[in-house]
C-alpha cells in the first residue's frame, strides 16, 4: 500500500484524493480479511473441539467396556474345547461358533453386544464410518471377534426376530447415539439405502434393473458405487427387506424430529 501511495503522490496532487480513497478501501479490505480469518479460526477451533468431544463421547460413552469372561463357570466351560480348537487351527464350525457366541452375549447382554458392534463400525481416528468393517467380517481368515459379530448378525436375518430386537432395544440405541453422532456416521448411508429401496420399488422390471446393475458393477469395478442397490437385493433374497426398510425409516424419522 505504501508503494501505491508513493506512486500516486509522484503523479500529482490532483490524484492525492484518489490515492487516499484507495488507501481507505484497502484498509477496509484488510480489516474484513482479518475479521474473516479470525472467524474461520474460531470455526476451526470449534470444529476441533466438537470432534474431540465426539471422539470422547464415542470412546467412553457409547462403547462396551470389555469384561473378562470366566470360562471356568459351569455354564461357560462348554466352550473351552472350541476355544482350544480355534487357537490351534484358526477355524470354528457352526456349532462351536454358536456356543461361544451364546457365552459372550450372555456375559455382555444383547444390548451390550449391539453397542459393541456399533462401536466397532466406527473409525475413531478420522471420526467417520469405518468402510473396512464389512470387508473384515467377510474375510475367509478373520479374527474371532469378527466371526462372532457375523454370527450374531446372522441371527437377525429372520424378519420377525429383526423387528422384535429393534422394538426391544431401539430406545437404548437412540439414547446411546445422539443426533450429532448419527449425522456424522450413519445418516448418509441410511438416506442412500432408503432412496435406493424406493428407486427399486418403482422399477417395472426389477430383474432387468438388477442385471444392469450387476453388469456395470462387475465390468467397471463399481461395486462400491452400486452397493446400496445390491444391499437390497440380498435383503430381498432373505425376505427381510420390507422390515428393514420400515426400521430404517423409523430411525431416520426419529433423528429428523430431534
Amino acid at each position: 500500500m505504501k508503494k501505491a501511495v508513493a506512486i500516486f503522490a509522484l503523479v500529482g496532487l490532483g490524484l492525492v484524493g484518489l490515492a487516499y480513497y484507495f488507501s481507505l478501501e484497502s484498509h477496509k479490505l484488510i480489516e474484513q480479511k482479518e475479521e474473516a480469518d479470525h472467524l474461520n479460526q474460531i470455526v476451526l477451533e470449534n470444529k476441533m473441539t466438537a470432534d474431540e468431544a465426539a471422539r470422547e463421547e464415542l470412546l467412553y460413552g457409547n462403547t462396551v467396556i470389555y469384561q473378562s469372561i470366566d470360562f471356568s463357570k459351569p455354564d461357560y466351560s462348554v466352550v473351552s474345547p472350541c476355544m482350544q480348537r480355534f487357537q490351534a487351527t484358526g477355524e470354528l464350525d457352526a456349532l462351536c461358533l454358536n456356543k461361544i457366541l451364546d457365552v459372550v452375549v450372555d456375559d455382555f447382554g444383547e444390548q451390550g453386544f449391539i453397542n459393541a458392534i456399533i462401536g466397532s463400525s466406527i473409525d475413531y481416528d478420522n471420526l467417520s464410518l469405518d468402510h473396512t468393517f464389512l470387508d473384515n467380517l467377510f474375510k475367509e481368515q478373520t479374527s474371532l471377534p469378527n466371526k462372532l459379530v457375523l454370527g450374531f448378525l446372522n441371527k437377525y436375518r429372520n424378519p420377525s426376530r429383526l423387528q422384535e430386537a429393534f422394538d426391544a432395544h431401539k430406545q437404548d440405541l437412540f439414547n446411546n447415539v445422539p443426533k450429532n453422532l448419527y449425522q456424522k456416521f450413519f445418516e448418509e448411508q441410511i438416506t442412500e439405502c432408503l432412496s435406493a429401496y424406493e428407486e427399486i420399488a418403482g422399477q417395472n422390471n426389477k430383474e432387468a434393473f438388477f442385471e444392469d446393475i450387476y453388469f456395470k458393477a462387475d465390468t467397471q469395478n463399481l461395486h462400491d458405487q452400486y452397493w446400496k442397490y445390491t444391499f437390497w437385493k440380498r435383503r430381498a433374497i432373505e425376505k427381510n427387506d420390507e422390515v428393514l426398510y420400515t426400521i430404517l425409516s423409523e430411525i431416520k424419522a426419529y433423528y429428523n424430529d430431534q
